[in-house]
């Protein structure tokens, strides 16, 4: 079991490196999709900054009245307020979880998207948590497709630039 400053811990890791990511992602490839009917990485970059704030609101009101609204919003992100609406994204989540009753969560009921039931301390990991992780694996992959150069696993798991191999001297 995690402690919610683990959970909000790794929340902040996620946007660290979704943001990271996104900072590599030249303006010429943000038009860029993977087929006609999938977002491109302009719109999959607007998506993130609501992606786990939807779904955690929803453990609370059980209900998506709020997504349309915070979609709406999130359609007026450009990257240059990219970073920030990924900072805010966080601290709404901090705001939301940071006064949660655990003990409450770990008997409160709440439903994922598709139905199925889930006490809201766990929908906290298979929602927001997990929206993160997933739509952070998919930039990584949208942007590898779209040829942004110098990406490696450390950019898509740790948010860092792989540090340079030391040069070999010469005999």
């Amino acid at each position: 079991m995690i402690t919610k400053e683990q959970l909000l811990a790794s929340m902040r890791h996620e946007i660290k490196i979704i943001k990271h990511l996104a900072a590599k992602v030249p303006a010429d490839k943000l038009d860029w999709r993977p087929t006609p009917g999938q977002r491109s990485i302009g719109e999959l970059l607007q998506y993130l900054t609501v992606s786990a704030e939807i779904p955690c609101v929803n453990l609370f009101t059980n209900n998506w009245d709020h997504a349309q609204a915070a979609s709406a919003k999130a359609e007026t992100v450009t990257p240059e307020t990219f970073a920030t609406a990924m900072d805010a994204q966080m601290d709404r989540l901090d705001e939301l979880i940071r006064d949660v009753d655990v003990a409450s969560a770990l008997e409160t009921d709440a439903t994922m998207p598709w139905g199925t039931p889930v006490k809201q301390g766990q929908g906290f990991i298979d929602m927001p948590l997990k929206s993160l992780v997933a739509y952070r694996m998919q930039l990584f992959l949208y942007a590898k497709q779209a040829g942004v150069e110098g990406l490696s696993s450390a950019n898509c798991w740790a948010g860092i630039d792989m540090p340079a191999a030391p040069a070999a001297e010469d005999a």
